[in-house]
């Protein structure tokens, strides 16, 4: 069993400076988020316990249990929302690539009709770039924003199953 620890001056560190709504309602600060993917980036173990150090004299049982709490819930709802926006564009490109596979297919179906009359041509001239620009935008969405929403899925995964500690630094 691996872990992961980060030292905290309080826990103010944990949230937004912005927010001064109760632990149970603050935002989680981007800063901490930042800071759990550099720690998890390298990492080839799978952890399952975050530690969270804190000085003696600044902890307080009854928030960390509200705070880790918190936190879990936060990491979960973000894989929620995280699975959504991977499955959102996942339909995307396959719609755009579809799409843009039966332009492609018409497109060539207005070519062999044999017949050159003009809107036949103009036709023809506005499909085949459209039926081009929807099969590489489906690419670009398969291979480089889907494989990204991917990771970030998988980062919040692996945080909404950590086990959160507080512990004296």
């Amino acid at each position: 069993m691996a872990e992961l620890s980060l030292w905290l001056d309080d826990y103010d560190d944990i949230y937004s400076d912005f927010d001064s709504r109760n632990y149970l309602k603050r935002r989680v600060s981007e800063d901490f988020i930042y800071e759990l993917k550099n720690a998890l980036k390298y990492r080839k173990e799978r952890i399952n316990d975050l530690i969270l150090l804190l000085p003696p004299e600044k902890r307080d049982e009854m928030n960390e249990k509200m705070i880790a709490g918190s936190l879990k819930e936060f990491f979960t709802n973000q894989l929620t929302t995280s699975s959504d926006k991977c499955r959102h564009k996942l339909n995307k490109g396959i719609t755009l690539g579809i799409a843009g596979i039966i332009i492609m297919i018409f497109n060539a179906i207005a070519g062999f009709k044999g017949t050159h009359t003009i809107p036949l041509i103009s036709v023809r001239v506005l499909l085949e770039p459209a039926g081009w620009f929807l099969l590489w935008a489906s690419f670009d969405f398969l291979f480089y924003d889907w494989q990204e929403l991917k990771k970030e899925r998988e980062f919040f995964r692996e945080l909404s199953e950590l086990n959160i500690h507080f512990k004296p630094s």
